[in-house]
């Protein structure tokens, strides 16, 4: 009786460390999420400032296992900046997006897949002047 009543306490021990250490390793994993869209959000802006007062484009590549790469140009110079992604997000599909330099950009969207908590965020680009939102919704 007494070594059932061990064997249940270590088990029982086992069992909640595991179910604490999940929880700890989502909630960082979300808060890293949150943070690669908040560094998407300064690149896209740097993007549309180089457009609207350089004349310079800048193309967007989303690539499965790859970092999302900002390339901006103008016929003198490139500049590259990439955005690593964190490994908790995935792309639907490879995706070539292209801010223009009258800073416009076609309306289009890009699916991004999250291990996390199985829910699929939306970057959907509005046509025109480079606006855009992320839909957070459940897969």
């Amino acid at each position: 009786m007494i070594e059932m009543l061990i064997t249940l306490v270590i088990i029982s021990s086992l069992l909640i460390l595991i179910m604490v250490g999940g929880q700890r390793f989502s909630r960082n994993s979300l808060q890293t999420e949150r943070a690669f869209w908040s560094s998407f959000d300064s690149y896209w802006k740097q993007a549309l400032y180089e457009a609207q007062y350089h004349g310079q484009e800048t193309q967007i590549s989303i690539k499965e296992g790859h970092p999302v790469v900002f390339r901006t140009s103008n016929d003198k110079q490139t500049d590259e900046k990439t955005l690593a992604v964190p490994k908790s997000l995935h792309p639907e599909r490879s995706e070539k997006l292209l801010i223009r330099s009258d800073a416009t950009i076609s309306p289009q969207t890009v699916t991004f897949l999250s291990d996390i908590d199985h829910r699929k965020y939306r970057l959907v680009i509005q046509m025109g002047w480079g606006v855009y939102h992320v839909d957070r919704e459940a897969a």
